[in-house]
């Protein structure tokens, strides 16, 4: 049986120990500012200097894969003799995933011996984060190629993630979001508890007043909901006072196998903004 590959794109959120643990290959997505200097893959930015500039009214552009950076990374993958299975951000939030879908159009014909499998996981964040967390296991568990893509398209409506944003400017000034309700909705303190649908788009489930109400909100429909005790994410965006207190109100540690602590990157966080906060799970 050959070796597997597991792929993801540059907005999975993992945590690097963990990407490292599984040797889990990242194609980049890049971003810049307003002064047009291009971060991501040979250029970084530590995520405090990021939020800083957000929070100063720069304004952080990103950009998808392209498929020629996707072939970079899978073609060496492929060279080495192994099989590969790349798991994408959803393609209602992104072109990534046709771009990396293109590029494996392109190499199949090159290696006709391996497979090469592209899942769009209709998610994003540590929600699709934690679904190539999951193929790793399984892969370093010995299951099959096949098992492991059955899986991982079988399941991908039960990776959730709930959160809420501090200021819904970045969401409507990055299209997520109508900029008339973004107003109205900073006017008047409404924190809505975003989510991302099986469709893949990103859309408000429930609204709160204020942050404690909307930190509530989050906390009390995980609560009620039924999750897989394998794994769970808190992830943030330059708030970890508050995403520290969420774990020990929570007490994760007693309940889960592998608790997750993550900041969001870029990708993400130029539509989130600074202040964001929530909780990726696997629904029963």
């Amino acid at each position: 049986m050959k070796n597997i590959s597991i792929i993801t794109d540059g907005s999975c959120d993992i945590p690097v120990e963990v990407i490292d643990k599984y040797d889990i290959k990242l194609i980049p997505l890049h971003f810049h500012f307003e002064d047009n200097i291009e971060y991501g893959s040979e250029r970084m930015m530590d995520s405090e200097e990021f939020y800083r500039r957000l929070a100063n009214g720069e304004i952080a552009k990103t950009s998808a894969s392209s498929p020629s950076s996707a072939m970079d990374l899978l073609k060496a993958e492929l060279d080495k003799g192994n099989d590969v299975i790349c798991v994408a951000l959803s393609s209602s939030l992104s072109c990534t995933f046709n771009n990396i879908r293109l590029a494996c159009l392109e190499l199949l014909d090159s290696y006709p011996d391996q497979r090469i499998t592209v899942i769009d996981s209709l998610t994003a964040s540590m929600a699709m984060g934690m679904m190539v967390i999951k193929a790793c296991m399984m892969r370093d568990e010995k299951y099959s190629y096949d098992q492991i893509v059955d899986y991982l398209n079988e399941t991908k409506h039960s990776y959730h993630v709930e959160f809420y944003v501090n200021d819904l400017h970045y969401l409507a000034r990055g299209g997520r979001l109508n900029p008339a309700i973004a107003k109205i909705g900073g006017i008047i303190g409404i924190k809505p508890i975003l989510s991302v649908t099986d469709n893949g788009t990103i859309e408000s489930v429930c609204k709160a007043r204020k942050t404690s109400g909307a930190i509530k909100q989050i906390k009390d429909r995980f609560l009620t909901s039924s999750t897989e005790k394998e794994m769970i994410c808190i992830l943030h965006s330059n708030n970890l006072d508050r995403a520290l207190t969420l774990k020990a109100d929570l007490e994760l540690d007693q309940h889960f196998s592998q608790v997750f602590f993550t900041e969001i990157g870029p990708s993400i966080g130029s539509h989130t903004g600074p202040g964001c906060l929530g909780l990726a799970y696997l629904k029963n």
